[in-house]
């Protein structure tokens, strides 16, 4: 669960969070919470792969404003059981654990050389996405 600093640059014309800002907010806490879980970006690099999403998808259920106390709460919902394809799912929840919004994406990993989608996974992302934290009603697919 990571503790988001809102800055103004993040908000709209109506003074709240802008639609944009939850998919940023939410691509920098995936990259982070990867890499707690041995998927850096340097790993990527050497390994020659990298994320690719095919759906990125947010439902808003509150107004998020500047001053607002969020944390975003990042868990696996879905996942082949080989981990070449897989769904995050990010809950923006205030301090009183109201939910502000749930932006989910779809995505695989991509050969960076190759330019195709990487199959056989690396043993270290899947290891990765393996101990990644999931939802109740996570599902291998």
């Amino acid at each position: 669960m990571k503790n988001l600093s809102l800055r103004w640059s993040d908000l709209d014309a109506n003074y709240h969070l802008r639609h944009s800002a939850y998919y940023d907010l939410a691509a920098q806490e995936r990259i982070e919470i990867l890499h707690q879980y041995g998927i850096s970006i340097s790993m990527m690099k050497d390994q020659h792969v990298g994320p690719v999403l095919f759906k990125e998808q947010c439902e808003f259920k509150r107004e998020i404003h500047l001053n607002s106390k969020i944390h975003i709460l990042t868990k696996l919902l879905k996942m082949k059981r080989d981990g070449s394809f897989w769904v995050i799912q990010h809950e923006f929840l205030s301090e009183d654990h109201q939910l502000h919004a749930v932006l989910k994406v779809e995505g695989s990993w991509i050969d960076t050389v190759k330019r195709k989608l990487a199959r056989p996974v690396p043993e270290v992302i899947f290891n990765g996405l393996e101990s990644f934290p999931k939802t109740d009603d996570f599902e291998y697919l």
